[in-house]
């Protein structure tokens, strides 16, 4: 491995006394490499290899830091071990196994298929009686959040009531504690681990045993671990453990960067949970990144310096990083400005270009755009739109308009309209379901009127009512001539599409993302120039086509189309983020303090995947639905003080006063800012809406003003949620006083 020129702070860490230490770092500051100059460092010092212990957040990240830390020492030297934390855990585990502490388990780890399964078994016998009829029609929705709350349960370690309690979960879910204690008699029973396992079973164990804990703490001499902004309540307390007295414990991360809450992740470890477990900790920065350019370090500082969470921290790019541009696009055409854009890019650039969104059902409709301009791409972590259900079932509608549901045969019609009851669901059980479509696929035509004779006497009035509903859906779209958007308003209108799946989903969360989903293609589909039906599936079957000869040519790959929390630790030369609304980031009404910082940080975290190029799309300044955090990066101050910069100014002139984070950037680089100080601040604003203790917004209605900070100026509405505006224009979305 060459010998690299460490930055100031990078040597300061390198050659840091053995102790504790916190190190925080910034996106694309070299943690990894400083990492490993600072094991070699501690090993020419004279520490043996087998008593430094270096924990990696995941398999990846441990095999790319153990073959550069053995580059760096020497192919033939001794290094440490390097683990991923379940490693370790697992490693522990058949060491208590060995030695009685644990019983022996049998046969494979759990797959999240076999977990699945048996949950199957359990689920109903926690239940109530009237829950019954809802976990047949959800079974997989059922099962989904009963895998995860278990999973949740074993990252922290709270018992599984009292963590029921602190969660977000409704209380129709309050059977979920029981059912944990069942599948922990029936796992103990088989004597069967799960991956979650590895970590949860040894800790407690050893939280349980003193003795045990004898045999596994103050082994060690140091232990360093990366990205622990990620760490959950069960890797703390294992690091805890192992460390005990002896170990002098360092960790990196970026609590900035904590983006994993739902498997338990806290930035408080990093803030202030492992300076009080480990005393006389000191707190080191890497504040350089080698990624981006001043435009997104001043606009991704401005952002995250809004977090309740974020530590009084600046990232500084360094003088040989590309000048990353970026642009704010404001648009009420999204896609078609999207796919315009990325049809001027040469093959090489597309390869280095991704798109990152926050939900799936963000992707659906891009993903068409992207088939419909020919634009290549690959999709990351997600089965397509193709594989949807949303999208089999508006075929299934398109298919009755156009006359060619006859054509199918009766197996194909009978799981079409099998899918089609649950969308939304009928009510009605599984077996019933199957009895009524089977006979309706028999038929060849008039779906709704046959429907309407095969409805179960011994049903309901209300499940009478929602068959009865769907058979008129069936018939006011059968041969149904209009255009698309027609057709999919009646269906929608008739099924009360929306409203049924948000007040029959398993989870409003669940609810929001099919809902969004099944928008965003009525939408697309409805933007096509097909007249009709029939030419509207001939469309989307070229779309499917080319999707099918994008996967046999994975060479020309294209972009990348994935979400935010996958780009996590990957860099792009250009980054799109697209639909930048408060609609796709706060799908949910009365989001609190804990979710707005976590959405920040989401955002933060994509903004810093980009090298060359930032390209975010969002709403018109004045939209109701425009992103906040946008506001939160003081944009057209940041840009223009970027490019000032940029330009080798030492002296810039400013429209409006700096905020206090531009005049800490300014001072770092040694440049003077200039303002009128006696002139507004503001140069469109007439009225000084920030100056008065209420406002009133034209859209969000009355709130006051809490904060006024530079060029922007924080409001908390009625319902106390927290917006910041510009004060350029302030004018265009508040009332006059």
């Amino acid at each position: 491995m060459p010998s690299l020129t460490l930055t100031a702070e990078q040597r300061a860490i390198v050659d840091a006394p053995v102790g504790h230490y916190v190190i925080r770092a910034v996106a694309g500051s070299g943690k990894t490499t400083t990492l490993a100059y600072r094991i070699q460092h501690l090993l020419q010092q004279g520490l043996e290899p087998r008593r430094v212990l270096v924990l990696m957040f995941n398999k990846s990240a441990q095999l790319d830091f153990q073959s550069k830390l053995q580059k760096l020492v020497g192919g033939s030297s001794a290094v440490p071990e390097v683990r991923t934390f379940h490693a370790m855990g697992f490693r522990l585990y058949q060491r208590f196994i060995s030695i009685g502490a644990l019983p022996a388990y049998q046969g494979s780890i759990l797959s999240e298929r076999e977990q699945q399964f048996h949950l199957l078994q359990l689920v109903p016998q926690v239940l109530s009686p009237e829950q019954h009829t809802e976990f047949k029609r959800y079974k997989k929705e059922y099962l989904d959040v009963a895998a995860r709350f278990i999973d949740q349960c074993k990252s922290q370690l709270d018992d599984p009531a009292s963590f029921f309690r602190s969660s977000n979960l409704d209380k129709k879910f309050s059977f979920l504690p029981i059912l944990f204690e069942r599948f922990e008699e029936w796992r103990h029973d088989h004597r069967r681990i799960s991956y979650a396992d590895m970590l949860y079973d040894p800790v407690r164990a050893l939280l349980a045993d003193p003795e045990l804990r004898q045999q596994v703490e103050n082994k060690m001499d140091v232990i360093l671990v990366d990205e622990y902004q990620d760490t959950n309540d069960i890797q703390h307390a294992l690091l805890t453990l192992i460390a005990g007295r002896r170990a002098q414990v360092t960790i990196v991360g970026d609590p900035d960067q904590t983006i994993y809450e739902f498997r338990g992740a806290k930035p408080q470890y990093m803030l202030t949970g492992f300076a009080q477990e480990f005393q006389d900790t000191e707190a080191l920065n890497l504040s350089t990144s080698f990624r981006y350019g001043h435009q997104v370090a001043l606009l991704a500082n401005q952002l995250i310096s809004h977090s309740p969470y974020h530590e009084d921290a600046l990232c500084i790019p360094s003088e040989t990083n590309p000048d990353t541009q970026v642009e704010i696009c404001e648009s009420n055409d999204e896609l078609n400005s999207l796919t315009k854009r990325l049809a001027k890019h040469s093959e090489q650039a597309l390869q280095n270009t991704a798109i990152l969104v926050r939900y799936w059902s963000q992707a659906a409709p891009i993903e068409l755009a992207l088939l419909r301009a020919n634009v290549p791409y690959t999709l990351q972590g997600h089965r397509g739109i193709f594989g949807s259900d949303e999208m089999s079932c508006l075929r299934t509608v398109l298919q009755l308009a156009s006359g060619d549901f006859k054509l199918l045969t009766e197996e194909q019609r009978l799981a079409s309209l099998m899918q089609l009851g649950r969308f939304p669901h009928l009510g009605i059980n599984e077996r019933q379901m199957h009895d009524v479509m089977q006979s309706l696929a028999h038929c060849n035509s008039r779906w709704g009127n046959h429907l309407l004779s095969l409805i179960p006497e011994q049903l309901s009035r209300y499940q009478k009512l929602k068959l009865e509903r769907f058979a008129k859906a069936l018939s006011a779209v059968e041969n149904n001539a209009n255009a698309p958007r027609k057709v999919f308003a009646h269906y929608v209108s008739e099924t009360k599409l929306y409203e049924e799946l948000k007040s029959s989903g398993l989870s409003e969360d669940a609810s929001n993302e099919q809902i969004r989903t099944i928008k965003g293609l009525v939408e697309f589909m409805s933007q096509d120039k097909a007249e009709s039906a029939s030419a509207l599936l001939q469309n989307l079957a070229e779309l499917e086509a080319r999707t099918q000869s994008r996967n046999q040519n994975i060479a020309s790959a294209g972009l990348q189309l994935t979400s935010i929390h996958r780009a996590k630790g990957l860099e792009w030369d250009n980054v799109i983020l697209p639909g930048l609304s408060e609609t796709n980031f706060f799908a949910q009404q009365g989001k609190n303090d804990v979710d707005i910082a976590s959405e920040r940080r989401l955002i933060y975290v994509a903004m810093t995947r980009a090298q060359e190029r930032l390209l975010m799309f969002c709403p018109p300044e004045s939209s109701k639905d425009r992103l906040r955090f946008l506001d939160e990066m003081a944009a057209n101050a940041s840009l223009d003080m970027a490019k000032a910069i940029k330009q080798g100014q030492s002296n810039i002139n400013l429209n409006d006063a700096p905020s206090a984070i531009s005049q800490r950037y300014a001072a770092h680089f040694e440049l003077d800012l200039n303002w009128d100080k006696n002139r507004s601040q503001v140069r469109t604003s007439q009225t000084a809406h920030w100056t008065a203790n209420n406002v009133v917004h034209k859209l969000l209605g009355k709130g006051r003003v809490v904060k006024e900070e530079g060029d922007t100026f924080t409001v908390e509405f009625d319902d106390h949620q927290r917006r910041v505006f510009s004060k350029r224009y302030a004018d265009q979305v508040f009332e006059p006083a």
